[in-house]
């Protein structure tokens, strides 16, 4: 028995982890493109408005998985978490609600446009996986369900592939218009 304990207990670590074999898919290419001048500053408007609540969003990621980590290593829930949770998962479905509202710069090629449409959705997309990876952690901090973890884990690493895809097209669109930050 305490064998079987110590082996689930040991596979649930290594999805933890986050063994995986898999490889992202490499990113389309977009050919450079001319913008004026004042083209050029509203997509890079649109980049620091996507920048900032990203952000935003990220420092209470960050203080939710910290709190988490520590929670996993001493094995007692503290009576913090379910605050720094909810903080969480409302940063996480404010962002994609603000990014929802945030209107793709006009007059760029189309192919810019579907690429940056493409990332806006990513975006969104990849913070409706952090909010429910924070049910997933709420679950597991009343019902104690190592079953929940993996819930956690699952959301969280398709949070994070969905951000770095939309990242990537973000650069690649900045890159191809020639805006730098």
């Amino acid at each position: 028995m305490k064998s079987a304990i110590a082996i689930a207990f040991a596979g649930i670590l290594l999805i933890l982890s986050g063994c995986s074999s898999e490889k992202p898919p490499e990113p389309r290419k977009i050919q450079a493109f001319v913008l004026s001048l004042a083209d050029k500053e509203k997509l890079a408007a649109f980049q620091k408005d996507v920048l900032n609540i990203e952000n935003i969003t990220d420092k209470a990621l960050n203080v939710a998985t910290e709190e988490l980590k520590t929670v996993l290593k001493s094995g007692e829930i503290s009576l913090n978490i379910p605050s720094i949770i909810d903080r969480a998962k409302s940063e996480s479905l404010k962002a994609g609600e603000a990014l929802a509202k945030k209107a793709i710069p006009e007059s760029l090629p189309p192919e810019a446009v579907k690429l940056l449409n493409e990332s806006k959705t990513g975006f969104i997309a990849s913070y409706k996986l952090y909010a429910e990876s924070f049910d997933a952690i709420r679950n597991f901090t009343t019902d104690k369900n190592p079953m929940a973890l993996l819930e956690y884990r699952k959301k969280n690493t398709e949070a994070k592939e969905q951000l770095k895809g939309a990242t990537e097209k973000l650069k690649q669109i900045m890159t191809a218009a020639g805006v730098t930050k």
